[in-house]
């Protein structure tokens, strides 16, 4: 979501943010900048993105602050040639928003590159791919397989599976969730996600309880790591960690494509739609901002442009 960022009018501070952005930045040097307003996720993605551009920059011995448009234009060429249109609207957005918090003119606003990225967005509109749904039928073939298994992350895993599909969570919701997050009643669980409560199936309370029997404590996080020898550790899972669990139910089910951490949303998004739930109540049981995505997902991409309409916002050209 669009943020309200401060402007740098002290120029001591600013000379200070233009020396450090010259180079390559940490996670912490763009936090500063962005003075909080961004989370975690959001910071990694544009300290990558200003890193890259940033490096491009000395190796053309130009500054990358200010930047110059030219340097804007050839960088987004030269990368143009293996990322996708959507990575290289990020780009642009992380080098304008720079720009922008320091009080320095955007280059991105320019027309030469304002037309570098309408080229690239008709030569790309093929590239993007849909997410892999992870269907209904995905989970009672992967239930199947895995529910005989003893091992601790297979039992981890199928219990991950259910509660994903089951309350839409992204992969940041499932890394931060805790005991504290669950109740228990008449046999069955619920889970608190943020303010909404989601009372569980009973398969998947049986899933849960499988795990937490295997887990054997009941603070801390609710899903941790497990190394290659099967000790479980104390750490919460990471993103990558979640990333991984994912790829591996497409492995097991033997199939070519690949799941992601939208693939389990996609599919139950399906799943509900299948049932007569409206998108508006999609929305709010996956705890969208926007309808645009649901509607993205159940297939209706008419009212998912007219969705993201409303927050577009159209930047002058130079």
């Amino acid at each position: 979501m669009r943020k309200n960022v401060r402007v740098i009018t002290d120029e001591l501070e600013k000379k200070h943010f233009i020396s450090k952005f010259s180079i390559n930045i940490s996670l912490e040097d763009i936090d500063r900048l962005m003075d909080g307003c961004y989370a975690r996720n959001s910071l990694l993605a544009m300290r990558k993105d200003w890193n890259l551009f940033s490096q491009f920059c000395r190796l053309k011995g130009v500054c990358p602050l200010p930047a110059a448009t030219t340097a804007v234009r050839l960088f987004l060429e030269k990368e143009s040639k293996q990322r996708k249109f959507s990575t290289i609207k990020r780009y642009t957005v992380t080098i304008g928003l720079v720009h922008k918090t320091l009080g320095l003119k955007d280059p991105t606003s320019n027309v030469a590159v304002r037309n570098i990225l309408a080229a690239l967005r008709i030569e790309k509109r093929s590239d993007s791919v849909s997410t892999t749904a992870f269907s209904k039928q995905h989970l009672i073939e992967l239930t199947h397989r895995l529910l005989p298994s003893k091992s601790k992350r297979d039992v981890r895993n199928l219990a991950i599976y259910h509660l994903m599909f089951e309350c839409m969570l992204k992969r940041s919701e499932l890394r931060d969730l805790n005991f504290e997050a669950l109740d228990f009643s008449n046999d069955r669980y619920s889970v608190w996600i943020g303010s909404n409560e989601y009372i569980l199936t009973k398969e998947c309370s049986n899933m849960l309880s499988r795990w937490i029997e295997a887990r054997g404590t009941l603070t801390g996080p609710l899903f941790n790591a497990i190394d290659r020898f099967g000790n479980l550790g104390s750490l919460p899972l990471d993103d990558s960690s979640i990333y991984r669990i994912l790829r591996d139910a497409s492995d097991k089910l033997n199939l070519d494509v690949k799941f992601s951490g939208q693939s389990l949303r996609v599919g139950a998004a399906n799943e509900l739609a299948s049932k007569g739930v409206k998108v508006k109540d999609i929305q709010h049981l996956g705890r969208w901002k926007s309808a645009a995505m649901p509607y993205q997902y159940v297939g209706n991409k008419a009212q998912a442009a007219l969705e993201r309409m409303i927050y577009k916002s159209f930047k002058p050209w130079d």
